[in-house]
């Protein structure tokens, strides 16, 4: 049996029992085909309300290490939406290019992405169109703007000042009732699938999750606008990482230390000075270092 076919022949069972079985539909916006029918409208806009521009960005590459790797696909989305409110409100355009590195692209990454040296063979991004479709300065947000940034930043150097937002660190998403922060399993869990691993279906699935749950994208953007304090934690900390986790950190094994982001300078001093006076001590030696950022400077490598 096809995997991707749904089971007709199972009707009789799921009408049988019913509570046994759960259904799971593709994200709208991936169906082959609607992207030609952009602009989407998916929410009224108010008159009055300041409107602004969001661009959902994932990328393809070659590997994990930013400096010795390559992008092989760019997806964004354009969307916009309403800064009063915090919600989506269409879906207007979208770019998807793939770029040959010019070297065989690693056997785990085909297995991952399904793109092949002969998928990518002869493209490249279009440097002029990619400035284009950013123009106006709209917020980026990615699932992983730690990963996704540094990447997009050494192959578009002339657009590195842009704003970023990331909605797996930016959102805390156990607070909304989900046990993970998968872009998958968020998707599942309100009952929608799409073929993951291609960065415009990624991009896309990001923005459906967002427009789902806008408690979510509200967050997000309340995010964006803000300055916050990343406290980074880098030594000889392995005796105490199970203190740093009770206390939110997370380990950044690019990296290898530990990071959180708090709110404003003062409580990045408290904790700070608490871990210092608390765990800083005899073989357990480390700095602690804290960083303001802004959407324009946060996820820069």
């Amino acid at each position: 049996m096809n995997n991707n076919i749904f089971p007709l022949s199972m009707f009789d069972n799921i009408k049988a029992h019913p509570e046994n079985y759960r259904l799971i539909e593709r994200i709208p916006l991936t169906v082959n085909g609607v992207d030609t029918h952009f602009p989407i409208k998916l929410n009224e806009p108010v008159e009055g309300e300041r409107v602004h521009t969001v661009v959902f960005l994932d990328t393809e590459t070659t590997g994990m290490d930013f400096e010795k790797c390559k992008l092989i696909e760019l997806g964004m989305v354009k969307a916009t939406f309403s800064l009063d409110r915090k919600i989506i409100l269409s879906v207007d355009k979208y770019y998807d290019e793939f770029e040959d590195p010019k070297e065989p692209i690693p056997k785990e990454i085909i297995e991952i992405t399904h793109i092949t040296d002969d998928m990518v063979q002869g493209h490249s991004f279009d440097d002029d169109m990619v400035a284009n479709f950013l123009a106006g300065r709209p917020l980026i947000v990615a699932h992983n703007a730690g990963f996704d940034r540094p990447f997009f930043d050494k192959r578009f150097g002339m657009l590195n000042n842009l704003s970023w937002a990331c909605s797996l660190k930016e959102i805390n998403w156990s607070k909304l009732g989900f046990n993970g922060q998968k872009l998958e399993y968020l998707n599942s869990c309100l009952g929608y699938f799409y073929d993951a691993h291609r960065a415009y279906t990624d991009a896309l699935a990001l923005l459906w999750i967002l427009y789902q749950k806008p408690d979510a994208f509200a967050c997000l953007v309340d995010s964006a606008l803000s300055k916050s304090i990343k406290i980074d934690i880098k030594g000889n900390t392995f005796s105490i990482n199970n203190e740093l986790k009770k206390l939110e950190f997370r380990f950044d094994s690019f990296n290898k230390s530990w990071y959180r982001y708090v709110g404003s300078k003062a409580e990045a001093v408290r904790l700070q000075e608490t871990i210092e006076n608390t765990y800083k001590q005899g073989d357990v030696n480390f700095t602690v270092k804290l960083t303001e950022l802004t959407a324009k400077t946060r996820y820069k490598k």
